[in-house]
C-alpha cells in the first residue's frame, strides 16, 4: 500500500508539475504578446474603421492611423505620417499613403507585408496574403500563394481579402473570387453587385438593389444564406467576419446575424455610417465619428470607451499588458522554473514520507 501511495503521489505531483509548466508557458506567451493601447490624437476624429482578427484600426480625419487590441506581431503599431485608407488583417495591417503607396506592418510571414511599389487606389489585408487595387483597375496580390494571390486580369472597382480567399468587384458589377474554395466561398453567383466582402470561409455581396446575398461557408454555423439567410430590406454596406455578418441599413442602423457566441451580433442602437466585422467582434463608426465595438474582448479589441467629442478615445488592453509593460521573457522563465522546482520538491517529500 505504501509503494502504491508513493507511486500515486509521484504521478499526481508529476502531472501537476507538467500542468503548471504548461499554464505558465501559456501565460508567458500572453504577457509577451501583450496588447496595444491607442491614444487619441488632439482633435482627431475617426473617419473610417477596419476590424482585423483580434485588433482594430481607425483612420482619423488628420490622416493618421490608430490601432488597438492584440499587438503580438506589432500589427497595432501604426507608423507615423498620413494615410487615406487602412485595412486590418489577421496578423498584419496595411495602410494606403496619400501618395498611393501601400505600407504594411506586423507579421510578415510568407511576405504578406511586403507591399510592392507603385500607386494603388485601395488595399485589403487578409489572412496570409494582401491585395491592392492599382489605379489602372488591375488587382495585385502578395503573400502566400495557393491560388489566393493569383488575381485574374482585367479591371476591378474593389477587392476584398478573406482568410484564404479573395474576391473582386468587376467594373461590370460582377463578382469574381479566387483562392481556397473548401466551402464554396469563391463560387460567386451571377448578377450585378455594388460591393463585396470576403470573410473567413464565406463571402457576401451587396446587390445593386440593396439586397445582401451570401454564399456557402460553414452552413452549420450559419455564416451564410443556409440555414438562415441575410435579413430582407435595403442595405448600403455589408461586412463578412469570422462566423457572423453585419450589414448597414440605408437608415444607418446596423443589423448582424448568426455566430453570436460572444455577442458580436448584438449591435447597439443608433445611426452609423460604417461597420466592420472581425473574427468574433464587430466595430461601427457612428455618424458623429464615435467608434463603438462589441463582442469578444479577449485581446482588448472592443475596448473603445467613450471619447472626447466623438474622437477616437483611449482604449484598454483587455487584461493583457502593453508590450512596453510586458515582463521580460527571462523573468517569466525563472518564475516557471521556480514553480516547477517547488512542485517537484513536494513530490520528493511525499516519496520520503511514504
Amino acid at each position: 500500500m505504501a509503494v502504491a501511495a508513493a507511486r500515486s503521489a509521484r504521478t499526481t505531483f508529476g502531472g501537476f508539475a507538467l500542468g503548471a509548466l504548461l499554464l505558465l508557458a501559456v501565460a508567458a506567451l500572453g504577457l509577451v504578446g501583450g496588447g496595444k493601447r491607442a491614444v487619441a490624437q488632439d482633435g482627431g476624429r475617426a473617419v473610417a474603421i477596419s476590424a482585423g482578427m483580434i485588433h482594430a484600426c481607425v483612420l482619423l480625419d488628420s490622416g493618421e492611423v490608430e490601432c488597438w487590441g492584440s499587438n503580438w506581431s506589432d500589427q497595432a503599431d501604426a507608423p507615423g505620417g498620413t494615410f487615406s485608407a487602412v485595412s486590418a488583417g489577421y496578423w498584419h495591417t496595411c495602410g494606403l499613403r496619400t501618395s498611393g503607396a501601400v505600407e504594411c506592418w506586423g507579421d510578415n510571414g510568407l511576405g504578406r507585408a511586403d507591399a510592392p511599389g507603385g500607386a494603388f487606389s485601395t488595399v485589403s489585408a487578409g489572412g496570409d496574403h494582401t491585395c491592392g487595387l492599382r489605379e489602372s483597375g488591375e488587382v495585385e496580390c502578395w503573400g502566400h500563394g495557393g491560388g489566393r494571390t493569383d488575381a485574374p486580369s482585367g479591371r476591378f472597382n474593389a477587392v476584398s481579402t478573406g482568410l484564404w480567399h479573395t474576391c473582386g468587384l468587376r467594373d461590370t458589377g460582377a463578382i469574381e473570387c479566387w483562392g481556397d474554395n473548401d466551402y464554396g466561398q469563391t463560387d460567386a453567383p451571377s448578377g450585378r453587385f455594388s460591393a463585396v466582402s470576403a470573410g473567413q470561409s464565406h463571402t457576401c455581396g451587396l446587390r445593386e438593389d440593396g439586397q445582401i446575398l451570401c454564399w456557402e461557408g460553414d452552413s452549420f454555423r450559419g455564416r451564410t444564406s443556409l440555414p438562415s439567410g441575410p435579413p430582407g430590406g435595403r442595405f448600403s454596406a455589408v461586412s463578412a467576419g469570422g462566423s457572423h455578418t453585419c450589414g448597414l441599413r440605408e437608415d444607418g442602423q446596423i443589423l448582424c446575424w448568426r455566430g453570436n457566441g460572444f455577442g458580436q451580433t448584438d449591435a447597439p442602437d443608433g445611426r452609423f455610417r460604417a461597420v466592420s466585422t472581425g473574427y468574433s467582434y464587430t466595430c461601427g463608426l457612428r455618424e458623429d465619428g464615435e467608434v463603438v465595438c462589441w463582442g469578444d474582448n479577449s485581446h482588448g479589441q472592443t475596448n473603445v470607451l467613450g471619447g472626447r467629442g466623438g474622437g477616437l478615445p483611449s482604449t484598454g488592453t483587455g487584461g493583457l499588458l502593453d508590450r512596453g509593460g510586458a515582463l521580460p521573457v527571462g523573468v517569466i522563465a525563472l518564475v516557471a522554473l521556480a514553480a516547477s522546482a517547488a512542485v517537484l520538491g513536494l513530490a520528493a517529500l511525499a516519496r520520503r514520507r511514504s
